[in-house]
């Protein structure tokens, strides 16, 4: 898992993040609930979930989406959704591991495919053919730039290491998007990932740690 290096992307440990609902069925706002709260064992923060728009963090049930603001970046914009989720109430796995995926975009995480010492073996030319486009960028057109600069900030791209807080890269992490067979040379793909791994865990457990025990 990796984050960006700037610590006031990070809530402060211990606070309680007021989390508000826009809009949703029920059954929508309880799996959401259910889903975020695997995150809670792992980390020093507390999640208070509301209806309304006054939270910290304003979750909007939107079919066609799945987005998260980084981190605090949620509070730079108090009149709008921070996050939004698709529903999926025939696929409640599917549904869970994106929650959970979204949730560690708002506790600071990026993508796991971007990590600075990922080592995927991408296939340039045959994922540039995939989505339209040549390897020479001076083909593009307007479409075309847009598709390109896609790609490359949600796979091609890894960050920048002086930039970064990183762990070792995690195939099982939950911030990793699935990648397919014919994206890569040799023999890689990666599936999706229905639940937190132990590198997610220990990660965003040093992010948000607990206070040292005193011994008296």
């Amino acid at each position: 898992m990796w984050a960006k290096n700037d610590p006031a992307k990070f809530w402060t440990p211990g606070s309680t993040l007021r989390i508000a609902f826009l809009n949703g069925t029920q059954a929508f706002k309880d799996a959401t609930i259910a889903a975020a709260s695997n995150w809670l064992p792992h980390i020093n923060l507390r999640f208070d979930f509301v209806e309304g728009e006054a939270g910290d963090i304003r979750i909007l049930s939107e079919e066609g989406t799945f987005s998260s603001r980084i981190g605090t970046d949620a509070l730079l914009y108090p009149d709008e959704p921070t996050m939004k989720l698709w529903p999926h109430p025939s696929l409640p796995r599917y549904f869970a591991a994106n929650v959970m995926h979204e949730f560690g975009h708002m506790l600071g995480a990026e993508h796991e495919q971007t990590n600075p010492v990922a080592d995927i073996p991408w296939d340039k030319p045959a994922i540039y053919a995939l989505h339209g486009i040549t390897e020479n960028p001076e083909d593009d057109d307007a479409q075309g730039k847009e598709t390109r600069k896609r790609l490359h900030q949600w796979y091609l791209d890894r960050a920048d290491p002086s930039a970064s807080i990183y762990s070792e890269y995690d195939r099982k992490s939950i911030m990793h998007y699935v990648i397919y067979q014919s994206w890569t040379q040799g023999d890689f793909q990666n599936l999706l990932n229905f639940s937190l791994s132990d590198k997610d865990k220990a990660f965003m457990a040093k992010a948000y740690p607990y206070p040292a025990e005193t011994s008296q």
